[in-house]
């Protein structure tokens, strides 16, 4: 199997919990309160280790996060490359999450995700080449400098760029990027950002957009919340379109529900390499549908990721 190296943000979620999330002005007391180990990066590395993928987190904790190393080795993952940083402290996540219906609204404090460096990403990156996949968020510095430097060993890229900002089409080599991952949101962004125009286009007319920028991509997957998943996909010449219905689930924290999609499909999508490649497809979309609906069903971010057999359970 593919080795997947998630060079990724590593962040200590703090979560209140809301009758609704705060507005402007307004002062709410938390009827709830924890502390847990998440971050984009770790949330998709602990998806893709329950889902059976050999993979490798890269990223950089404070002295105060030697527990989240501990907690994200637990979930399946290799954490030979994560380093503590004596000095800074880490990364942090201020998350509120509304009793209503489930919705979150969070603050990022980068902390140690800001410390990466050219050099020490050369040093991990030593360790991977051709078939190999390398997996990128856009929550910690030099990210698109550490995916040229994978491109460029022969690595494939999978690309999910949240937090999502205009200036992701200037930092990051979109051109070497192999599957783009993004919910609706980052797709509009990155649309509005390549066209100059201010308009909401409909989901099919940012898919043809971004294919048409980046002859690379393989394909792109696009999250639509309440609306399911829309993708397409091309290989030897050929093209594929998907949607896929929401599964169903009983919303309770959104938090991780993209991340645990992240990890999920690319686990499957390298899991069944001998299958013809449309149905793979078919097949790890179906998968990352059922495992995210499983997620927003329970609390927090990193502990909301359901283990493969939950998911196969689920999917019948």
């Amino acid at each position: 199997m593919s080795k997947v190296l998630n060079f990724g943000s590593i962040n200590i979620d703090e979560t209140f919990e809301v009758p609704r999330l705060c507005q402007k002005g307004e002062t709410l007391s938390s009827v709830g309160y924890t502390v847990r180990g998440g971050g984009k990066g770790s949330n998709q590395s602990a998806a893709l280790g329950r889902a059976g993928a050999k993979v490798y987190h890269a990223g950089i904790v404070g002295k105060d996060a030697v527990w989240v190393k501990e907690l994200i080795r637990d979930q399946g993952v290799d954490v030979t490359f994560i380093k503590v940083d004596e000095q800074e402290v880490n990364g942090r996540a201020l998350i509120q999450v509304s009793q209503e219906n489930g919705d979150n609204c969070i603050v990022l404090y980068p902390g140690t995700n800001a410390k990466y460096t050219a050099e020490y990403a050369q040093q991990v990156l030593e360790n991977f080449g051709p078939g190999d996949w390398i997996l990128q968020q856009n929550e910690i510095s030099q990210g698109g400098a550490i995916m040229n430097v994978a491109a460029d060993k022969g690595l494939s890229v999978i690309f999910n760029p949240a937090p999502m900002t205009s200036s992701v089409l200037t930092e990051f080599p979109l051109d070497k990027v192999d599957i783009l991952q993004v919910n609706e949101t980052e797709a509009t962004i990155m649309y509005q950002a390549v066209t100059g125009r201010t308009d909401e286009p409909v989901p099919e007319d940012l898919i043809e957009l971004l294919m048409s920028s980046y002859p690379k991509l393989q394909g792109i997957v696009l999250t639509l919340g309440g609306d399911g998943v829309l993708a397409f996909f091309r290989h030897n010449n050929k093209t594929q379109k998907y949607r896929i219905p929401v599964a169903k689930a009983i919303v309770k924290d959104t938090t991780a529900a993209g991340d645990t999609f992240v990890g999920f499909f690319l686990a499957a999508f390298l899991r069944d390499s001998q299958e013809e490649f449309f149905k793979r497809v078919e097949a790890s979309l179906n998968e990352a549908n059922v495992a995210a609906a499983i997620s927003v069903e329970r609390p927090g971010s990193m502990s909301s990721v359901p283990t493969l057999n939950e998911v196969l359970e689920r999917s019948g």
